[in-house]
């Protein structure tokens, strides 16, 4: 897998599967959406890609409020490798990048990344105020010429499984259920 840190150092390409998000932890519905768009850039013939922020967004916009990450950046990285990604874009979040809208966010994916697919969970946003959402995103990513694919909710023994609730679980030391949300080991010495 590729890693790339900006826009500009990521090769000419016309027919990009990606996705957006923190993807913290990498846990099973993260795995689900990474097997969607690895599945989608082979049918196509493209590459797959994971866009991720590095801090993590919620340390940037709240960072008085208590927030942990579950795994480093680094270990994210080697578990996206792990599901067979081509490439990954780690964007710098900022205060000001914070401020892009989804429209203007969308732009740069079609034009300096060239997103044709953009697979998300059905709870995804992004953009300022987190505006672009599945229903938003449709009118917009036509525009762009980009098609969205949104897959279900991943639930787990009726829970869903996501990032908060992993979180959730490891502050209350409840590792076997993180793990078990996690399809993978947690290193409690965090």
């Amino acid at each position: 897998m590729k890693i790339y840190r900006n826009f500009d150092e990521l090769p000419s390409c016309h027919n990009m599967v990606a996705t957006v998000g923190s993807f913290d932890g990498v846990h099973l519905g993260h795995r689900k959406i990474l097997d969607y768009v690895r599945k989608i850039a082979q049918e196509t013939g493209g590459q797959s890609l994971v866009i991720t922020f590095s801090p993590h967004p919620q340390q940037v916009l709240h960072p008085q409020e208590e927030f942990f990450t579950i795994n480093t950046l680094e270990e994210n990285a080697r578990l996206i490798e792990q599901s067979g990604i081509d490439a990954l874009l780690i964007l710098p979040f900022t205060p000001a990048f914070s401020q892009l809208s989804f429209g203007q966010f969308l732009q740069l994916l079609s034009e300096k990344a060239g997103v044709k697919v953009i697979v998300m969970g059905p709870n995804h946003s992004f953009g300022h105020n987190r505006e672009g959402n599945c229903k938003s995103m449709q009118q917009i990513c036509e525009q762009n010429g980009i098609r969205t694919v949104t897959i279900p909710e991943f639930v787990l023994e009726d829970s869903r499984v996501r990032s908060s609730k992993i979180r959730e679980h490891i502050k209350n030391k409840e590792f076997t259920k993180a793990e078990t949300l996690l399809g993978h080991s947690y290193k409690k010495i965090k």
